[in-house]
């Protein structure tokens, strides 16, 4: 099974608290938002790029694409502006699939990051 996005801390070596890099979080960070589909959060129904199960019966469209480039450009800039700077999100649907590369810069001045999510039609 692919891994999405993980808690920032687990159990480790020794059963000690181990951390994972701060950087990782923040790509884990960027994973949930593209996954998150509009209405799925209570409080904050905008939020989200919608690239999870909402987008189960939609077509595999360009329109699709253009829509959840949208959502994701502004889910992050409001979710974890206060973290990283979009620098370009693409949004790309073949005949079964969909995929979105998100490149950031982790705040502040940090070098370029880039966070590639490709989800297969049956797994919308």
């Amino acid at each position: 099974m692919k891994r999405f996005a993980a808690q920032p801390w687990a159990v480790g070596a020794g059963r000690r608290l181990a951390t994972r890099s701060a950087l990782e979080h923040l790509d884990d960070l960027v994973r949930l938002v593209l996954l998150t589909g509009p209405n799925d959060r209570l409080h904050r129904p905008g939020f989200g790029a919608g690239l999870g199960p909402s987008t189960l019966f939609q077509p595999l469209s360009p329109d699709l694409a253009g829509t959840v480039r949208a959502r994701a450009r502004g889910s992050l800039t409001d979710a974890l502006g206060d973290r990283l700077d979009v620098v370009d999100v693409t949004v790309t649907v073949a005949d079964t699939t969909v995929s979105a590369q998100v490149v950031y810069r982790p705040r502040p001045a940090g070098e370029t990051r880039t966070v590639t999510l490709t989800l297969p039609a049956a797994a919308l």
